[in-house]
């Protein structure tokens, strides 16, 4: 059932060809780990090259412990990995990021701040690793309940623009590697349990920064009223998919991109959000 969600996912949306260079987004948790084992027996049967990123946010007792089992599964099934820092991008890690920035902030905005910026970065890091890769294709483990989240925060956020480019950019670039989620139609839990089934040996640990974030309010909602309505999260979901063309036809008029003026990526506000907050 699993991986014939999977196929079928990116079959439906087109997602991959025979001979391109996919990365992948390879933290080492449970749902980047099989999306990437995922690709490699999907590789037997449509013929690409595959490569694995890993983002190192420099985030003490963390990131350090996900990265053992990201490197031993990339041995495991022979692929190349590479590895890219935020400090190697931006000159400070994200615990120095968050720490140079305590004094100016208020509460309120302290236990949200992190994981935006972390995003910001993220984003950017793949991109720019994507590129460096040559890669033809990003593909990034958001699964069902991730897609699900992203919609709702967006919503209660009033913030329509970002649901329509929740996919992909509203505006095309050839700085822009093209992103594909071949698990976002895949309940996380049935990752948990595919990983278990497969042998993959993960470290259980959460991000010290993940406890307070907006998102984590928005996953216990949508968990207990999948509990109490079942197919809440699919429900969403397809909402989404019906609504994303719609948005994207309307955020797209009147758009334009320009160059950053500090590192020359595409921008749609002079600075990009990188510089801004590396700055």
């Amino acid at each position: 059932m699993f991986d014939k969600r999977f196929r079928k996912t990116v079959r439906m949306a087109k997602m991959l060809r025979k001979g391109e260079r996919v990365a992948v987004g390879l933290s080492g948790g449970k749902d980047s780990t099989v999306l990437l084992h995922s690709l490699a027996s999907l590789k037997k049967d449509l013929p690409f090259e595959l490569v694995a990123i890993t983002i190192d946010e420099g985030i003490e007792g963390y990131r350090a412990r996900t990265m053992v089992p990201a490197k031993r599964e990339c041995e495991r099934l022979e692929i190349e990995q590479k590895i890219f820092s935020f400090k190697e991008l931006c000159g400070k890690t994200l615990d120095e990021l968050v720490a140079g920035s305590e004094k100016s902030r208020s509460q309120k905005q302290e236990s949200a701040l992190p994981c935006s910026q972390c995003g910001v970065l993220r984003r950017y890091a793949l991109n720019k690793a994507a590129m460096e890769t040559k890669a033809d294709k990003l593909a990034i483990g958001h699964n069902l309940d991730d897609m699900a989240q992203t919609m709702m925060m967006n919503i209660m956020r009033a913030e329509p623009s970002r649901i329509a480019r929740m996919n992909e950019p509203v505006l095309k670039s050839g700085r822009f590697v093209q992103r594909i989620r071949p698990l976002m139609l895949t309940p996380e839990k049935e990752i948990a349990i595919y990983a278990m089934l497969k042998g993959i040996a993960l470290e259980h640990v959460e991000c010290p920064y993940a406890g307070s974030a907006f998102r984590g309010h928005v996953r216990k909602m949508l968990n207990e009223s999948e509990e109490r309505y079942p197919g809440t999260k699919f429900k969403i979901m397809n909402s989404f998919l019906e609504m994303e063309g719609t948005l994207r036809e309307r955020y797209s008029k009147g758009a334009s991109l320009s160059l950053c003026p500090e590192c020359g990526e595409p921008s749609s506000k002079g600075m990009c959000r990188f510089c801004q907050l590396s700055q």
